[in-house]
């Protein structure tokens, strides 16, 4: 049993999508939910779902003490994996070093972001694409490096934008996370040994 940890600082969407998808798994557990913002609705879906979750407010504290109490809750579930999914904190170099599998050379942090990097890394890439790229919309999957959406691509998709209105085309596309981000999930044990897809 692959044991994994989320990380969410908002509606957690995709926390939802990876919980339903976990529940026909039978060789994934999700342990635990970490979030950063003691208002975000993640902690709700935690709650739905029965999952313990911990939350870590990053007001009042340096980023070390707050990596090293996240580290602590981790290593007493045994995590061995992380899914970012929409955490809207970068992580250092030491603790994604607390997760580099040296047979994948990779971390076991796995990132969701919503363009086809390395197309607008960062914030705010849905605006972005839409205003900027629309032919080039999509969604990817890559392990988590000390860099700002720089890692090693695991998977990545696009899809049409045929919408002039910005909601649907978000829409869209956050049906596009949820299908990729179940998928990475049901296919972790493999990706654990190979380190693709």
């Amino acid at each position: 049993m692959i044991k994994v940890a989320i990380f969410a600082s908002g509606n957690g969407s995709n926390a939802q999508a990876l919980l339903e998808k976990e529940t026909m798994l039978n060789n994934v557990s999700v342990e635990l939910i970490i979030t950063d913002n003691p208002q975000a609705r993640v902690i709700d879906i935690a709650k739905k779902f029965n999952k313990s979750y911990f939350i870590y407010p990053k007001k009042n504290i340096n980023k070390t003490e707050h990596e090293r109490l996240i580290l602590t809750t981790l290593q007493n579930f045994k995590i061995e994996w992380i899914l970012l999914a929409g955490y809207m904190r970068l992580l250092s170099p030491e603790f994604i070093q607390a997760f580099y599998c040296p047979k994948l050379k990779q971390s076991k942090i796995l990132n969701i972001h919503p363009s086809l990097l390395p197309l607008h890394p960062g914030l705010n890439a849905y605006e972005k694409t839409f205003e900027q790229t629309p032919n080039k919309a999509g969604v990817t999957i890559h392990f988590v490096d000390s860099g700002m959406d720089t890692g090693k691509i695991l998977v990545q998709q696009g899809f049409e934008n045929n919408s002039k209105n910005f909601e649907n085309f978000k829409r869209r596309g956050l049906q596009l996370e949820h299908h990729l981000y179940t998928k990475v999930l049901s296919q972790l044990d493999q990706i654990s040994k190979e380190g693709h897809l």
